[in-house]
């Protein structure tokens, strides 16, 4: 029984998504509002984990809640995600106009050297922060991202992103997303407002602007290509990337989902070459969305890599 079950809901404040084991907080950074999530305590080493396009931190609940035991765990929106404000100039993205927004966010959350995780384009932006600001990184590991992708698998991505633009309920909303999502076996639908707030209209739309920005783009360009899909400049997204990966100077763990249609072995592979100090290991039972297609496997595979690296 909670001390609080003597009150009725109306006098208590609205209720916060606090992520198990964890915290969530606000801070405003060069004029924008940045949310992250934080397990664990300061002192402790520090482990910065970047999400993927269109997702937010709450897809490291499961690894925060983990490591939180013996690291420091952060994990922000990352801009125009969750409940961040975009970049100030609109025509910024990119991994590089994402890894800029970093260094200010750090030094006013007082962190100064961290071994970051990066899943898909945050792992992307890890890549191209790490040269730029190699004081900052002690190790990195990626999550099914690479210098090439295969473009099926980024198409299957932009068509889920853009299939949609808002849902009568949340109910609606889940049962879209398990047909996108295979592996997973189950989750909450009151979790949705996580990735989704409610309009004035009482409709829900996601808490990104990947599909908006996506529909931007294709006005700008005249509309659907030839075959009928997106024509997007996926190929100006990675460039620079291979060079950037080539310049990092510290261990990278490269995780690859098993059943990955955006990650070929054979990209995997090349990256690991193109790396000084790298090594790939498989999230077994996973796609794309390895880390929360098979967090038990993740949360291994990471906790090993920050044991070889005696963080």
């Amino acid at each position: 029984m909670s001390a609080l079950d003597a009150y009725d809901a109306d006098e208590l404040p609205d209720r916060h998504d606090i992520p198990t084991g964890g915290r969530s907080g606000f801070v405003h950074v060069e004029g924008r509002q940045v949310h992250y999530l934080e397990w664990g305590h300061r002192g402790r080493p520090t482990v910065v984990c970047l999400h993927g396009g269109g997702q937010t931190a709450y897809m490291y609940e499961e690894l925060g809640a983990a490591l939180g035991e013996t690291h420091h765990v952060f994990a922000p929106d990352l801009p125009n995600h969750g409940d961040s404000d975009p970049l100030l100039d609109p025509d910024e993205w990119g991994p590089p106009a994402l890894a800029a927004s970093l260094p200010p966010l750090l030094a006013t959350m007082g962190f100064e050297r961290s071994v970051f995780v990066g899943a898909s384009m945050g792992g992307l932006t890890t890549i191209a922060l790490t040269p730029r600001h190699p004081e900052l990184v002690a190790g990195v590991v990626l999550i099914d991202i690479g210098h090439r992708l295969e473009g099926e698998g980024v198409q299957r991505i932009i068509d889920f992103m853009r299939s949609r633009e808002s849902f009568a309920s949340l109910e609606e909303a889940a049962e879209h997303i398990g047909q996108y999502l295979p592996y997973r076996r189950s989750f909450r639908t009151a979790s949705l407002t996580r990735n989704l707030r409610q309009r004035s209209d009482g409709r829900w739309i996601w808490k990104h602007g990947m599909g908006r920005r996506w529909e931007r783009r294709m006005e700008q360009q005249g509309g659907m290509g030839d075959d009928g899909e997106a024509e997007l400049p996926w190929d100006a997204v990675l460039e620079g990337i291979a060079d950037d990966a080539a310049a990092i100077d510290v261990p990278v763990l490269l995780l690859r989902g098993g059943q990955s249609d955006v990650l070929s072995g054979d990209a995997a592979d090349e990256l690991v070459g193109i790396l000084k100090h790298g090594r790939l290991e498989t999230v077994e039972k996973a796609g794309h969305l390895a880390a929360g297609d098979n967090p038990h496997s993740t949360v291994n595979l990471v906790r090993g890599f920050l044991a070889e690296l005696g963080w």
